[in-house]
């Protein structure tokens, strides 16, 4: 599965949207007359397929995710649930949740380029982990971007008690205030069917 292929096609493949580009298109559309009849899947499909839709949704290759599976299932707490926990509180996903991206591949490209301070010092991986009390900003000289032109009439305040709190009224500055919940996140798939699959390899 290629990350960096077309989000229409794996839509399509998959069923369902992966990309927040998408939300106004049909993944079931078509262009032209379908070629193929899809087979009943079976169960490792099922299963194969939720981990297929979360990693496309996130970004995240094969042995970044195992990894993510390790440390959820060493987590006292529902595996399930701490695996959505994780995926929350990457960075890149952290700067699309607080509306400074449209999507999470657009923030994850910002982060690469060294957009962002955590905490006043410049981070440049997406798969950074924040914490309870980590505050990440736009660099001052980063301001002037295209992407960041009227953003700030445009960005809405999160909702009253989420895990990601505007800092100020001017700027784009956030701050964790808690660790995210489960049911906080876009769950466009199923992690019990995701959590079953690697219960085999890890």
């Amino acid at each position: 599965m290629n990350l960096r292929g077309s989000r229409s096609r794996y839509s399509r493949s998959f069923g369902r949207k992966v990309d927040q580009k998408m939300e106004d298109k049909d993944p079931l559309a078509r262009r032209g007359p379908a070629r193929r009849r899809f087979r009943k899947k079976s169960d490792y499909g099922l299963h194969l397929l939720e981990v297929q839709v979360c990693r496309m949704m996130y970004g995240i290759y094969e042995r970044q995710f195992r990894n993510y599976m390790r440390k959820a299932k060493a987590h006292p707490g529902n595996t399930s649930e701490e695996l959505l926990v994780l995926l929350e509180r990457r960075l890149d996903n952290a700067i699309y949740r607080s509306g400074l991206a449209t999507t999470r591949r657009q923030a994850r490209q910002m982060v690469v380029h060294r957009h962002f301070w955590i905490n006043g010092a410049p981070v440049d991986r997406p798969s950074y982990l924040l914490r309870v009390g980590d505050v990440f900003e736009v660099k001052p000289t980063k301001l002037q971007k295209p992407c960041y032109n009227g953003l700030q009439e445009e960005l809405v305040d999160p909702r009253e008690g989420f895990w990601l709190q505007r800092v100020g009224n001017e700027g784009f500055k956030f701050k964790v205030e808690r660790l995210p919940q489960a049911d906080e996140a876009e769950q466009n798939f199923d992690p019990a069917f995701i959590v079953e699959f690697y219960s085999k390899f890890i």
